[in-house]
């Protein structure tokens, strides 16, 4: 799926979240200001699902939270970091 111009997510920064709030009809502000809130959330929220009995013990369930920390974390760094907003 591509957001902003790219399909990787390693690649995403600042302006392709822009993109993306200007593709949609969204404003930047409250786009950019969403998605902080949504990474800072996500992955407590992960770890809790991942705690419950359904999902314990499961490889595949732990990839994905891991996966989620490490993209909140790098959202979080390239949205609140002032020289990578470029």
């Amino acid at each position: 799926m591509k957001l902003g111009s790219k399909y990787r997510f390693s690649e995403v920064h600042s302006r392709h979240w822009e993109q993306f709030a200007d593709s949609t009809g969204l404003a930047k502000a409250q786009t950019r200001k969403r998605i902080i809130a949504l990474a800072k959330k996500l992955p407590a929220a992960a770890r809790a699902l991942q705690s419950t009995s359904v999902f314990q013990s499961k490889p595949i369930v732990e990839q994905i939270v891991t996966l989620i920390e490490s993209r909140s974390t790098l959202t979080l760094k390239r949205l609140t970091d002032t020289q990578l907003n470029q």
